[in-house]
């Protein structure tokens, strides 16, 4: 029986060894939306008061993400604190390309109307740098990755397995 068993994990590991490379294709993933491919301009900065998020992952995520569908916003940062009821938004947009009103009502008609707008304000941006947008589009990409490099080590697996039986 013991002869047996040997027999048949060395067989097993004879056969899944090889000495040729093996080249394994790695796929990955980048984002889920294509927003704008497009450079953003940034102009003016809005400050914005937002009731109703509550979290700045979720709810902030979605109102960038919906504010980024414009092609006119290049940033949106949350000065966010939890449990507090008015948040303030960041946004840097081009004024060219989306107006405040637009933003407020991009904002106002997110999740059935979820979030309410109080006071904005909106100031030019003195340094016009041409900032390009966070574009999170769906990319594929495949990495050839050799496994002639690595170095790996087997245990005497036919001891080990000799000292069970």
């Amino acid at each position: 029986m013991k002869t047996i068993i040997i027999a048949a994990s060395s067989l097993f590991f004879l056969a899944a060894c090889s000495s040729e490379p093996e080249t394994v294709l790695l796929k990955t993933e980048k984002g889920k939306k294509e927003v704008s491919k497009e450079e953003v301009s940034a102009d003016r900065m809005a400050t914005i008061e937002i009731s109703g998020m509550t979290c700045e992952a979720g709810c902030g995520g979605t109102i960038r993400k919906e504010l980024k569908a414009t092609g006119g916003v290049s940033r949106v940062q949350y000065d966010f604190v939890e449990g507090r009821e008015v948040q303030t938004a960041k946004v840097s947009f081009d004024k060219d390309k989306v107006s405040l009103d637009q933003m407020i009502k991009i904002i106002t008609t997110i999740n059935e109307k979820q979030f309410t707008v109080g006071k904005t304000s909106s100031e030019t941006i003195n340094d016009v740098s041409t900032t390009p947008t966070e574009s999170s589009t769906v990319k594929e990409t495949k990495e050839k990755v050799s496994m002639s490099d690595a170095q790996i080590e087997m245990p005497n697996l036919i001891g080990i397995l000799s000292s069970f039986i």
